[in-house]
């Protein structure tokens, strides 16, 4: 999951804000929620980039790569918060992409 490295960076800062803000006894406000939402959907995008991109001449079907890609970002995001999706190691990712990959029939 190569070109992810400056995203984490951001993700990483962007988090402890919110976490900050959440410090001062206001609870999880909308702000936080919203910033939880925002920095989750740009993981999908960043994921599912480099995801297809990994791929890239190896001869699988490009809409299975996708169909494979989108169904483990969006496991990913329901599983794991904004800061743990910032920290994901390739052995976190690899039984969802397994999963993702049976589903979509391109792996036994």
């Amino acid at each position: 999951m190569t070109g992810m490295s400056a995203r984490p960076i951001l993700t990483v800062a962007l988090f402890a804000a919110a976490a900050a803000l959440a410090g001062c006894g206001q609870g999880e406000t909308s702000l936080q929620k919203g910033l939880e939402e925002g920095l989750k959907a740009q993981f999908v995008e960043s994921f599912e980039g480099s995801c297809r991109s990994a791929t890239d001449g190896v001869g699988v079907l490009t809409d299975k790569v996708a169909e494979v890609c989108k169904c483990a970002a969006d496991q990913l995001v329901k599983k794991f918060s904004a800061s743990e999706l910032a920290s994901l190691s390739p052995d976190s990712v690899a039984p969802v992409m397994k999963s993702c990959a049976a589903k979509s029939g391109l792996s036994n």
